[in-house]
Parts: C-alpha cells; sequence; structure tokens
C-alpha cells in the first residue's frame, strides 16, 4: 500500500476531492486468468481525473471478498479513511471487486451518510442517495448470488470426480511424482519441473520400509532418524520428525483412497498405490490405539520409581538420569533423581536413587499396612467406583447421540452444519469425560483395598516391575502427602541424609534451594 501525495479531504472551501484506489486480485470469468493488481489501479485513475478528484491511498487485498472469516487489511484501512473524513470515496474496476457480500456494503452505508462515493468505470453510486444504495444492493446481491453458484458449482464438480475416481490433488506430496516444490518456475512456462523418478521410487521404498518398521515396534522418531540419515527431505525440503513420519504414513492417497473431509469416500482410478489396503488399515489401528504422550515409568527400560512424583524442594517434579560410576554391590551403572533446570527447576539438587528408593519402600510398608489407611482407601476406592459407573453411563449416552446424529446425516435427514452444531457440545462432553474417566481408573485399582502385612507389601515391592511400584507409591500417597527432597548438606560428606526425604503435606517451595 501507497500513499500518492499528502492530501486528505475537507481543506479548504473549493477543495479537490480525495478518492482511494482499491483494487482486490481476482479471476476474469472468461478465461480464469488472474486481473493484476496495477491493471486494475491504473484503470481506477482514470476515473479519478474524470471525477476531478486526485487520488489518497492505493489500496489492495489479494483475498477473496466472499470467504467468511477472511481478513482483508486494505478493506479495513478503506474504513478507517472513510470514518476519519481522510477520503471522500472510493475508486474500484467493478464494484464486485470491493463487494461480495451484503454485509460489507451495509457496514459501508453506515459510514456513508455524508455523502460517500463508490465509483467505477461502469458508473458512480452515492451511497447518502436512497436510489443509489438501492441499485448498490441489487448489484451487491447478484455478486454474493454469483459467488454462490460458482462455490456450489465448484462442489459439485469436485463431488461428481471423487465418484469417478479422480481425486483432486494439492501440491506433490512425500512418494509422488509432480513438480518439484523447491525448483524455480520455468520463465517462459511459469511451472515448476518434475521432481525425478528416481526420487519418488526412493520415498516410496522408505514407506514401504517404514510401515515394516512401525509395525515391527520401532518408533516414529526412530523412522524420521532413519529416513534424514538416508537424504530424504519432506516435499518442502524440511528433514522429517516423528509427527511428519506419522501424517506421512496415515495418509490415504498411499492405499489408493480418496479421502474427503476426514472421510475415505472411494478409490483412485488408474492408481498404483504404495501400501497395500491390510497394511493401511494396520498402520490405522497402531496409531489409534496409542494414547498422546506417555506416561512415565511405563517406557521400557526406565528405572526410576520416583521420576515426576517426588518433588523438589524448590516445588518442580524431579527427573532420573545414570550418574557416574557403579554400585559395589553388584557394579550396575548408578543412577540418580534431578531437578532438571531445561523443566523449570531450580537444577541445584540431585539425590541418588538407590538410597530414595529404600528409603520410598520403608515408607510404602509402613503406610499401606496401617489397617487405618486401609479402611480409608477402601472408602475413597468405593466412591471412585460409584462416579465411575455414573461417568461410563454418561459416555454411552453420548456415544449414542452420536451415532443417532450420524445416521441421520448419513441418510441426509440432517444438514452438515446441523450436525456441526448438535455434535460439538457432545464433543466437548465426550472428552471431558473420557478425561475423568481414565483419571478415576488410575486410582480404581493402584492398591489393595484389604489390609495386609508389612511383610506382603515388602515382598510385592521387590517382585513388581517400576509401573507397579510407582501405583504403590502413589497409592501410599494418597491424603495430599508429598515426598519432598531437600538440598545436600554443606558438611563434604558422600553418606545419605535420610533427613534429605520428607513425606507429608505440601510446604511452600524453598527459593534457596
Amino acid at each position: 500500500m501507497s500513499t500518492e501525495g499528502n492530501v486528505s479531504a475537507g481543506q479548504g472551501g473549493d477543495r479537490v476531492p480525495v478518492y482511494d484506489s482499491y483494487a482486490r486480485l481476482s479471476r476474469v470469468p472468461e478465461t480464469g486468468e488472474l486481473e493484476k493488481i496495477e491493471t486494475q489501479h491504473e484503470d481506477n485513475l482514470r476515473v479519478i481525473e474524470r471525477l476531478g478528484g486526485t487520488l489518497g491511498e492505493r489500496l489492495q487485498d489479494g483475498l477473496s471478498a466472499w470467504k467468511r472469516g477472511v481478513r482483508r487489511k486494505d478493506w479495513e484501512r478503506l474504513l478507517e479513511r472513510l470514518e476519519s473524513g481522510q477520503s471522500d470515496g472510493v475508486v474500484v474496476w467493478h464494484t464486485d471487486r470491493l463487494f461480495r457480500q451484503p454485509r460489507d456494503l451495509e457496514k459501508l452505508i453506515e459510514l456513508g451518510e455524508s455523502g460517500y462515493l463508490v465509483a467505477s468505470a461502469h458508473g458512480a453510486r452515492n451511497l447518502a442517495d436512497p436510489d443509489d444504495r438501492y441499485f448498490l444492493r441489487i448489484e451487491v446481491a447478484h455478486a454474493a448470488r454469483s459467488s454462490d453458484d460458482t462455490q456450489r458449482r465448484t462442489k459439485r464438480r469436485f463431488a461428481a470426480k471423487r465418484e469417478q475416481g479422480i481425486p483432486h490433488y494439492g501440491a506433490r506430496p512425500f512418494g509422488f511424482a509432480g513438480p518439484d516444490r523447491l525448483a524455480d518456475k520455468d520463465p517462459k512456462t511459469g511451472k515448476r519441473p518434475d521432481v525425478s523418478a528416481a526420487l519418488v521410487e526412493r520415498e516410496r521404498a522408505a514407506i514401504r520400509d517404514g510401515v515394516r518398521l512401525l509395525l515391527g515396534g520401532m518408533s516414529q522418531d526412530k523412522v524420521a532418524q532413519k529416513w534424514n540419515d538416508a537424504g530424504l527431505r519432506t516435499a518442502r525440503g524440511y528433514t522429517f520428525t516423528g509427527l511428519a513420519v506419522r501424517d506421512v504414513m496415515l495418509r490415504p492417497r498411499n492405499a489408493g483412497y480418496i479421502e474427503h473431509d476426514g472421510e475415505i469416500v472411494g478409490r483412485i482410478r488408474d492408481h498404483d498405490p504404495i501400501l497395500t489396503e491390510s497394511e493401511f488399515a494396520r498402520l490405522q489401528a497402531l496409531f489409534a490405539g496409542r494414547r498422546r504422550g506417555r506416561r512415565r515409568g511405563r517406557v521400557p527400560g526406565n528405572q526410576y520409581v520416583g521420576s515426576g512424583v517426588l518433588t523438589c524442594s524448590c516445588g518442580r517434579p524431579m527427573s532420573g538420569r545414570p550418574h557416574n560410576g557403579t554400585y559395589s554391590e553388584d557394579g550396575e551403572k548408578r543412577r540418580q533423581y534431578f531437578c532438571a533446570k531445561n523443566r523449570r527447576g531450580c537444577g541445584k539438587v540431585a539425590v541418588d536413587m538407590r538410597a530414595i528408593d529404600g528409603e520410598l519402600l520403608e515408607f510404602v510398608v509402613q503406610r499401606l499396612s496401617d489397617p487405618r489407611f486401609a479402611d480409608a482407601i477402601a472408602t475413597a476406592r468405593n466412591a471412585v467406583a460409584d462416579r465411575l459407573g455414573h461417568v461410563q453411563n454418561e459416555i454411552t449416552e453420548c456415544e449414542k447421540l452420536q451415532r443417532a446424529l450420524s445416521d441421520r446425516l448419513g441418510r441426509r435427514e440432517l444438514t452438515l452444519d446441523a450436525f456441526d452444531t448438535a455434535n460439538k457440545p457432545l464433543a466437548e462432553d465426550l472428552a471431558r469425560l473420557n478425561e475423568e474417566r481414565e483419571k478415576l481408573e488410575q486410582g480404581a485399582s493402584d492398591s489393595p483395598a484389604t489390609v495386609q502385612s508389612a511383610e506382603e507389601i515388602r515382598r510385592q515391592w521387590i517382585d513388581a516391575e517400576v509401573p507397579d511400584r510407582r501405583a504403590m507409591l502413589k497409592s501410599a500417597l494418597r491424603g495430599g502427602l508429598h515426598a519432598v527432597v531437600k538440598p545436600a548438606g554443606k558438611n563434604g560428606k558422600r553418606a545419605f541424609d535420610r533427613k534429605r526425604l520428607t513425606i507429608g503435606e505440601p510446604e511452600k517451595p524453598d527459593t534457596a534451594a
């Protein structure tokens, strides 16, 4: 956007009116070619000269005027200049460049009571004139109808192609032929050259190999590393991440499917799929069965019972890591709990894992063998079970309603907009209820509900894997207790000080730690 001279409306008695030139990127309906912004401005300048005015500002937007939700910055600037009295009117190549929705015209009419002029190569309309407002409303309504008709025809054309097995392709994705998105456009044709057939085959081979690796248990992060090490890059030229691998592998086009609005609606005609239907179905099941993120202690090889459960004296959860040296008893690698700076911790507290785990064992044995605590657990568990049943009933009812809505949508008794409106609160309730159910299930069976002897609890701890030990520890901490690790003393002793671990109600964080 540029300003032509330093002019403004309302200066002097016999002033020259100031008109802004507004242009919008659009296509010629007959040829489909883009109408250049500069060409529109040139035509607008000739109209301004004919009206005896002077150019205020060149305003332009490259986005659709009829698409809802699109912000047009220079359109907003146009309104600001009108409201402030800096402009007497606007000149456009055609009124449909300015308005494609009636709401835009009405907004301008509200601000144009003082005689704002809308001019074009096809004539001028004064917004202060009732007759001109009437004709403008007709023109804008016609433009809106034209846009709606175009959109409807476009949707129907794409739907017909999908029914024939012809999908609507965008830019070239990983594993398929097409223009190289990283290459420069040919100055003559304006097109990019296609990627080589050899590269496409390497990408397709990587996808097939990725299926085998993922179904064999390899993580998507390691598959991404393998692809990066082989010199492969995304279609945009970026290195792969685990999420990028997931997106590539779950693309329905890999198996020859046509996807529309997140749903598989058909098969691609004359297509050489990369994956078989069976492989794609197994991949979908693999990723659908994964929860987002991971729970501490569930990863193979994780040896840290207190990771995420222990709290540093600064108030942040502690993590686990290997440490220098080995334990003299069995030669196993030393490990420790520490407060991680990269997780907003103080980074000043670390303690030997075995020493702390030994203290945690004694606390768990004492706590879980106490008859009073066992009774409290049983009471709490009964309450959890009641609430869990209620939540499950609500989830079942929400899912039942969703199925009924989907069935009506499939029979075309319900529009998509009406379905979205009805389904939105159900989806929100389901997300909330599923989260609550998961939390309740974690607390419903993580410890015995009857009194056990100290020997039985100790034996369970020794025989248990890390996740089960963690569950026992969390159960023992019920009632708002926190296990807090304090900094080591400054006496230089390397022996573990039992006073560094305190278990009780949370205290105010020690900012000096």
